[in-house]
């Protein structure tokens, strides 16, 4: 039989797949520890049944009672009387289990002790680690295209391919130009410079449409001819403006697409060549195609000669554009916002220099060493998941340093021993920072869950990041911190700060358990309240609902979007004829001109462009411009005489909207507004008229529309698959980690809540689910069961060696409750920094992330400790072995 091996894979662009063996790290550590427990209860069960088989006590030849014993001297190895044989097994698994943490724990001693005396040898290390990550991160390429949002094999992806395939990219750059007059000698003049230079100058133009530069058919005596509007000698005197003003107006169907009734605006239109595949342009260039040209118009319509046309740009390359620019500078201000929140953080946490510059440098380390990765492997990123992963990532480091770094503190204090205290904090510490690492990690991987890139994009990411830092915070800490020397011991701990400090959280600890009803009745209406506003969230992926008014380029958008001519998307609807020539028959052109009245009719429609308007513009012009002759003619020859004198007279705009076979038309529906159910239910409607007019037809939606609604349903079955994953995930590692169902119920009930209060705040305060938001539930989940782990495993371990819960609890508020209340305070005051972003999406994300990590730490301060109190999670029979012994 082959040998499997199973990847987490991200399909790459162009078909090929990027193994992400990093990620299979985690599972592969959880399934050894796994089925290394289990073996373990395997041989302790089989020793126990052989221990009784040949047991000469006289109570198991009776029957009545059984014997077991434990294995080793270490465990005391005594004879214990009890009455069932699950409780015999149980015991054992219980000490095997605590056992296991110790043992763990040793291993991070070891390591720890390993890391102090190889102190150049890791240094070295880490140095040649951090130059090849810094090489690898100058290779990140930031994507751009909505195209690059979906996986090689989508549907929709595959329609947009073939559409584009037949007539051209479908992304353009618009650029409406305003005047207080745009038919003088000075307003056309600029604008056939401007039109020109866009032409000469954007690295992928095709075509430039524009007042100067305009198909315009007229009647002749041989047939038909097509000329400018504006002669090549812009006139200066008043009779030559006038007539260039009269034909722009002469056709109300053209005009209106071109000029407004004001004569004030008028577009500049430049359609766009066929980006190269990646492979190609990355060969010769480190940005992407529609990068390039965004950057190009931006550049060309900010120069100070045409200021006074005050041109405002549109299309997606521009967009794009714009917004990586945005996102770059509010990126900047988060990681500067989080770096000195950070600094504050661990200045209050720590007093010391030391304790500030260890996790601020380890975090930069790792999130370069993640850089690094990303780069040399080529995988998918973009400004929104780089930003998430950055911020998430070097809160989640800086909270595992507290962790650290604050046991670190009390020992030293309490020794004076650096070295001791180092090895002791990462002993203590280390297994329980890796475990939340680990569960963080599996719930960010359960993204790939998802069918959209950059959601998956965002876990991939936020993984390799994480597992970075882990590594950075387990080696490079200890390291930074083993320099200096030891001092004297505190005379009495209890009048130190961290003395002062743990009795604090000790008394809160005592008054959760003594008002555990009231809490938990609290905690059930709560939830329950938030549960209710789960079913008010709305998907938006359209750019106001998003991104705001507050960020200038939007604005500018949607100002632009609503003037006369202005439109703020598009969609293409395809159809595909049975045979060749099929796309000129009359009968076929007018059911596509009557679908077009259709869709002149919904709600969100601006105007619509196809082929129809040529054919009519033609059969009109042959007519004596008489608007009774705007229609498509009911005879063949006709129009096959019309389309051969527009191509002869040098007409070009038809092989934007019919193919070289006559085989497939385009109609392209422009748009003056969008909602997202609203649009969805006008494509639906669309597609089912076209396929009612044309039966034997193939009938398809292409473009951005279609594209943000294929998100939104991808958004919406994903997150919720997303969120199931985690749960079931984090569970069952809390599970055989612990080797108990019951610390996973425990693990997983105080984690679930914030999750259904961040979601029931996005319902009740109206924030809709974009890119953004998709990804908080999951993420909440997994950095909030970082608490609940360190919290759980230090209160196993102080049980182990009290036997009392109520004791355990207390001391693990004493040691661990500072930490667990500081890290949960850095992370948020880091999310904080989106709070204050212009951009709709990020604060809304700011604030629910706060709010997810706020809920999780109450969640954390009281509802955890009741339910280890409530469920005995770590209950095992205690027999007093000095009287057993006396009593034999």
């Amino acid at each position: 039989m082959k040998e499997r091996v199973f990847f987490c894979q991200l399909p790459a662009r162009g078909g090929t797949n990027t193994h992400y063996w990093v990620l299979s790290v985690p599972v592969f550590i959880l399934t050894f520890v796994a089925i290394n427990n289990h073996h373990d209860m395997t041989r302790r069960k089989r020793h126990i049944r052989q221990q009784e088989a040949a047991s000469p006590c006289k109570a198991h030849r009776s029957g009545n009672e059984r014997c077991a014993f434990f294995l080793n001297k270490s465990e005391h190895c005594s004879l214990l009387r009890l009455r069932q044989d699950r409780n015999i097994i149980s015991s054992i698994i219980k000490i095997k289990t605590t056992m296991k943490i110790e043992k763990i724990n040793n291993l991070f001693r070891q390591l720890a002790n390993w890391i102090l005396r190889h102190r150049l040898i890791v240094g070295a290390l880490f140095a040649v680690v951090i130059a090849f990550s810094l090489v690898g991160a100058k290779r990140i390429v930031i994507r751009t295209s909505f195209d690059d949002y979906f996986l090689s094999d989508d549907p929709i992806l595959l329609k947009t391919n073939e559409f584009k395939s037949i007539f051209g990219n479908d992304y353009y750059v618009a650029v409406l130009v305003k005047n207080k007059d745009i038919f003088s000698n000075r307003s056309l003049t600029l604008i056939r410079e401007l039109s020109n230079e866009l032409k000469d100058s954007l690295s992928y133009a095709d075509k430039v449409t524009s007042l100067t530069d305009l198909e315009f058919a007229s009647g002749t005596e041989e047939g038909m001819t097509i000329e400018q509007i504006v002669p090549e000698q812009i006139p200066s005197d008043a009779a030559g403006l006038k007539e260039i003003k009269r034909k722009a107006y002469s056709k109300p169907y053209l005009a209106k697409k071109m000029v407004s009734t004001d004569g004030t605006m008028t577009w500049i239109m430049v359609k766009l060549r066929p980006f190269p595949a990646d492979s190609v342009w990355k060969k010769t260039s480190d940005m992407a195609p529609d990068m390039i040209t965004g950057r190009e118009a931006g550049h060309i319509i900010g120069k100070e000669k045409y200021a006074e046309l005050s041109p405002a740009a549109a299309g997606m390359p521009y967009l794009s554009y714009e917004k990586v620019v945005y996102l770059k500078g509010e990126m900047g201000r988060l990681f500067f916002f989080a770096f000195i929140i950070s600094i504050v953080v661990m200045l209050i946490v720590t007093r010391s220099l030391r304790g500030v510059i260890a996790p601020l440098l380890t975090s930069v380390l790792g999130l370069l060493i993640s850089f690094g990765i990303i780069g040399w492997t080529g995988i998918y990123i973009d400004m929104t998941t780089m930003m998430i992963a950055v911020i998430l990532t070097f809160a989640c480091s800086i909270a595992y340093n507290i962790h650290l770094y604050n046991f670190f503190k009390t020992r030293f204090v309490e020794t004076g021993r650096r070295r001791q205290s180092i090895i002791d904090a990462m002993g203590e510490t280390g297994w329980g920072v890796s475990l939340s690492a680990l569960t963080t990690v599996a719930a960010m991987m359960t993204f790939l869950s998802m069918n959209i890139v950059p959601m998956q994009a965002i876990g991939v990411n936020t993984s390799i990041s994480l597992l970075a830092v882990l590594i950075t915070c387990l080696f490079i800490t200890p390291l930074l911190l083993s320099f200096g020397k030891d001092r004297k011991p505190a005379v009495n701990m209890s009048k130190s700060f961290e003395g002062y400090i743990g009795n604090r959280f000790e008394q809160f600890g005592s008054f959760v358990i003594r008002h555990h009803r009231g809490i938990v009745a609290l905690s059930v209406v709560l939830t329950i309240f938030c549960g209710i506003g789960l079913f008010f969230i709305e998907p938006a992926f359209d750019i106001e609902k998003t991104m705001g008014r507050k960020v200038p380029y939007v604005n500018k958008f949607l100002n632009l979007c609503e003037t006369e001519l202005g439109s703020m998307y598009a969609y293409d609807l395809m159809i595909t004829l049975p045979h060749d020539n099929d796309a000129k028959k009359p009968g076929n052109l007018q059911k596509l001109d009557q679908l077009s009245k259709i869709a002149d009719g919904y709600k969100l429609t601006k105007r619509h462009n196809s082929i129809t308007d040529i054919v009519k513009d033609m059969n009109c012009t042959l007519n004596g411009n008489k608007q009774q002759f705007y229609t498509i003619p009911d005879n063949a020859d006709m129009v096959a005489q019309l389309l051969l004198l527009y191509e002869n007279a040098g007409g070009t705009e038809s092989e934007y909207w019919m193919d070289y076979n006559y085989k497939r038309l385009r109609l392209q529906i422009e748009l003056k507004d969008y909602n997202s159910n609203e649009a969805e239910k006008e494509m639906n409607d669309l597609q089912a008229e076209a396929r009612r007019l044309f039966p034997d037809a193939h009938v398809s939606v292409v473009g951005n529309i279609p594209q943000f609604t294929v998100m939104q349903q991808y958004v919406e079955r994903g997150q919720m698959w997303s969120m199931m994953l985690s749960v079931l995930v984090i569970g069952i590692i809390l599970v055989l980690i612990f080797g108990n169902w019951k610390v996973g119920l425990v693990g997983m009930i105080p984690n679930i809540a914030p999750a259904i209060i961040v979601g029931g705040m996005m319902g009740w305060l109206g924030y809709p689910l974009d890119m953004m938001t998709a990804s908080l539930i999951p993420m909440v989940l997994g950095i909030a069961v970082d608490d609940t782990i360190h919290f759980i495993n230090h209160s196993h371990v102080a049980y182990d060696r009290c036997g009392n819960y109520a004791e355990a609890i207390n001391r693990t508020f004493r040691t661990e409750g500072l930490a667990i209340v500081m890290s949960t305070v850095v992370i948020s005051a880091t999310f904080m920094g989106f709070v204050f972003s212009d951009a709709t999406q990020m604060s809304n994300w700011g604030i629910l992330a706060v709010a997810g990590m706020v809920s999780a730490l109450l969640a954390d301060l009281f509802l955890t400790p009741i339910l280890i109190d409530y469920l005995h999670i770590f209950k095992q029979e205690k027999v007093n072995i000095n009287n057993t012994q006396n009593n034999n």
